[in-house]
């Protein structure tokens, strides 16, 4: 899996222009019980994403946090189904990352996590270490 979309997937729901995103209230959770917004994010058959035709499903819970994610590869490589939570959330200054995702890839167990993280902002020259969110 590349690091860069679990770690700031939120951030390229922004970024990337050549997705569709849509968005619909309500939906149930795809890890036990409950209900989140879906944010759906779908790239073309030829470009963008990981692997173009990508689909990458975030739920947000009522704190705008996403709580779980769904990744569906457009691709004939496996995993074409990842599905876990998003959890552990620290923050790294004024950036809040989820850094411990459990659920399962192809229906086997997943997990896919992120230790020692830091950001370091424009214009500093001082790393700043990810504690623990609130």
């Amino acid at each position: 899996m590349n690091d860069n979309y679990w770690a700031i997937f939120p951030f390229h729901v922004y970024w990337d222009t050549s997705a569709t995103v849509t968005v619909t209230e309500k939906q149930k959770l795809p890890i036990g019980k409950g209900t989140a917004t879906l944010v759906s994010v779908k790239y073309g058959a030829e470009v963008g994403g990981y692997t173009p035709g990508d689909t990458w499903n975030l739920y947000v819970g009522p704190e705008g946090r996403v709580v779980q994610f769904v990744y569906l590869r457009g691709g004939p490589k496996k995993p074409s189904n990842v599905t876990t939570t998003w959890a552990g959330y620290e923050k790294a200054g004024p950036l809040l990352f989820s850094t411990d995702h459990r659920g399962t890839a192809d229906g086997k167990p997943a997990r896919i996590y992120f230790t020692n993280v830091a950001v370091k902002l424009a214009g500093s020259d001082k790393w700043m270490d990810a504690t623990p969110a609130k």
